[in-house]
């Protein structure tokens, strides 16, 4: 908007005052020259309610059975089968020995080379055969990180590993405190072997060593479907 001279009609800018012709006080008028923009509507701007973008797309992701809420502080999972636990500790132990005879068998071999003083085989073999025997190791230490929670063993007979910290299966590092810890505990003279059975049996969530160190649990798999129980 500019401002007019009412006397000699000249146009100055809209901060000028006075006409510098006449010292009239000037006017403001229209520029007819001066047009307005009509506004277009976005239709991707959100004002007021979210409006939806008709290229933006909404993917539904599937449930996961195995994705759970935080377990509640009053909420509790019964005591796993304790004959299914003996079970799938039996599978697991197995699957251990068989990955654990290519490492030994080679181990030996290394032994032989070396009694018949052929130095370089013996290197050679001796290497090969620990990190061959390191597989049935690992698998001992995370076999409860596989899958939802569940060593081929537990899978066999329907059991989980639940880290109650979060309701959800135990992964790969819980598994590696979980199994450490009772491994360690096998490892104390004389009674070390008996320490977690006994505590398996005798506790009424049978929860040993290994799992209090890592806050886990071995439940059925059927209860971690139900876990509507309260104290």
């Amino acid at each position: 908007m500019d401002n007019s001279c009412p006397i000699c009609k000249t146009i100055y800018a809209s901060d000028v005052k006075f006409c510098i012709k006449d010292g009239a006080r000037l006017v403001a008028v229209n520029n007819p020259f001066e047009q307005t923009q009509p506004v277009a509507h976005n239709p991707f701007e959100q004002t007021g309610s979210a409006l939806n973008n008709p290229f933006e797309q909404k993917t539904s992701e599937p449930a996961n059975p195995f994705e759970r809420p935080a377990i509640a502080p009053n909420q509790f999972y019964p005591k796993a089968d304790l004959g299914n636990r003996f079970l799938a500790a039996l599978i697991d132990g197995l699957i251990f020995l068989g990955l654990a005879i290519p490492g030994t068998a080679t181990l030996i071999f290394a032994f032989f080379a070396a009694y018949g003083g052929e130095d370089e085989l013996t290197v050679v073999s001796g290497i090969f055969g620990i990190l061959l025997i390191l597989i049935p190791i690992a698998y001992l230490l995370v076999k409860d990180g596989f899958g939802q929670g569940q060593s081929y063993g537990k899978k066999a007979f329907q059991l989980i590993v639940v880290d109650l910290e979060t309701n959800t299966p135990c992964n790969k590092s819980k598994s590696l405190v979980r199994n450490l810890v009772s491994i360690l505990m096998g490892m104390i003279p004389i009674v070390g072997n008996l320490i977690e059975p006994i505590i398996i049996l005798a506790t009424p969530d049978g929860r040993k060593v290994g799992d209090r160190a890592a806050n886990t649990m071995v439940i059925n798999q059927k209860d971690y479907f139900n876990s509507n129980h309260t104290l």
